[in-house]
């Protein structure tokens, strides 16, 4: 719509992750530092978190386009699955054939083909995107998959990558074996106010732009301001405000273009908070940070939660096991009935 109006090539703030457009700022710099030393360094398991739309998976994808040894890669997005329809996701992304299987099976085929790799002297990286939506039980499923070795090294390399979910996640007291495996973590931080100009300005270029300052300085320092540096939010409101340039015949964007779509998007449900808003997630993060008494009253919630969440389950698990019985009890019932009827029957005659 908008780029042969404003000169790009291309779109140059499109939400997909395309490693094309990755800004290697110092943060992601530094996460993909530590990925490349885990793969490099054949480390067993690895833990990657950041907020939703920081760039963990754009970050993902350029280091997979730089390896060019011989790796075999499953990515695994679908992470709300039970643990063996997990296993069955890992081994479909391997092409093992396990439709059939029971979990004793599965995990013999997956060994099988971990050694034929390893014997073939092919690396195996498993790389399991939205990891803080697993179960409690599909985590530990992972950590003994990951037992999964040889005498000296391990068979594959476990790449977790979540949103910080992931990492409050793992420090729960049952996962403590887990994350005693994890060799290497980092957490990918939003961009800084001078990251985010820079990062606007490295969009443009990628998209062909003869104007690298289209977008004003106060335009930025809004935009900033509105997705605390957070690249997904960037992009949106960026791409919003070039259509609305573009409809307005405008030549630059300022800081009432970024103020308009937001407050557009605002009417239409979609929320953008401000940097130092007491509403934001980071705000209230911080606050409770601060408080050790708060994060314990918090702990102590969650663990009268997940006492109720387990008795709840006892109760369903019992409720299931006496309908069970009932249900038995009604079809003996209906063949003792039946044999009855049938008795009366053969007595009239």
């Amino acid at each position: 719509m908008y780029t042969k109006f404003y000169g790009f090539q291309k779109k140059p703030f499109p939400l997909s992750p395309d490693p094309d457009y990755l800004f290697m700022s110092p943060k992601h710099e530094k996460v993909y530092i530590h990925l490349r030393y885990a793969i490099f360094e054949n480390k067993n398991f690895v833990v990657i978190t950041g907020e939703i739309g920081s760039g963990k998976t754009t970050l993902i994808n350029f280091l997979l386009r730089q390896i060019k040894e011989p790796f075999k890669i499953a990515y695994i997005r679908n992470t709300l699955v039970s643990p063996v329809q997990f296993l069955k996701f890992i081994c479909q992304e391997f092409k093992i054939p396990v439709e059939e299987f029971d979990k004793p099976k599965i995990l013999d085929a997956l060994r099988e083909f971990l050694l034929k790799e390893y014997s073939a002297n092919r690396r195996v990286i498993l790389i399991i995107d939205e990891a803080q939506n697993l179960s409690f039980q599909t985590l530990e499923e992972i950590r003994l998959i990951s037992n999964l070795e040889t005498e000296k090294e391990p068979l594959w390399q476990i790449i977790l990558v979540g949103q910080p979910e992931l990492r409050r996640k793992l420090q729960h007291p049952s996962l403590k074996q887990f994350a005693q495996r994890v060799t290497v973590y980092c957490h990918l931080e939003p961009l800084s106010k001078e990251e985010t100009f820079e990062y606007i300005r490295h969009r443009l270029r990628v998209a062909g732009a003869k104007n690298l300052d289209l977008f004003t300085k106060d335009a930025i320092e809004a935009v900033y301001q509105y997705s605390r540096g957070i690249p997904r939010l960037i992009n949106i409101l960026c791409d919003t405000a070039l259509v609305y340039g573009f409809a307005d015949g405008l030549l630059s964007i300022d800081k009432e273009v970024i103020e308009n779509v937001v407050e557009d998007r605002k009417k239409e449900g979609f929320l953008f908070e401000e940097e130092n808003s007491e509403n934001t997630f980071i705000a209230d993060h911080k606050q409770l940070s601060s408080s050790p008494s708060e994060l314990q009253d918090l702990k102590m919630r969650m663990d009268f939660i997940e006492k109720r969440l387990s008795s709840l389950e006892a109760m369903v698990k019992n409720f299931s096991e006496q309908l069970e019985l009932c249900r038995n009890l009604q079809q003996d019932l209906k063949k003792l009935f039946e044999a009855l009827i049938k008795y009366l029957e053969e007595k009239e005659s």
